[in-house]
């Protein structure tokens, strides 16, 4: 049985395509991790690096660690405590463990 939620679609999966729920079995766990946006010097993009101190956060990501190597963003969270809570539910939806990177 699916644990019932109190998270939207588009706040457990707003990095997800049309906010669909990933396939669980391609990762092997899931990870939180502080973000920001850098502008790319000469063009009006932006990339977004982790990494950061807590403090220099301007959002949080959880990630599904692919288990092919590298990690996938599920969704971004505004603070830690949002994005601790959104991935502790992500826990018990996939059966993966959440880790705290920041």
């Amino acid at each position: 049985m699916r644990p019932t939620s109190p998270f939207t679609l588009s706040e457990l999966f707003n990095c997800c395509t049309g906010y669909a729920e990933p396939d669980w079995r391609l990762f092997n766990g899931l990870e939180i991790s502080d973000c920001v946006n850098v502008a790319e010097e000469g063009t009006n993009e932006t990339s977004i690096v982790g990494g950061m101190s807590r403090d220099e956060a301007e959002f949080f990501t959880v990630y599904g660690h692919l288990t092919a190597g590298g990690c996938e963003a599920i969704t971004d969270c505004d603070t830690l405590e949002l994005a601790r809570k959104v991935g502790a539910h992500l826990s018990q939806l996939s059966g993966l463990t959440a880790e705290i990177y920041c």
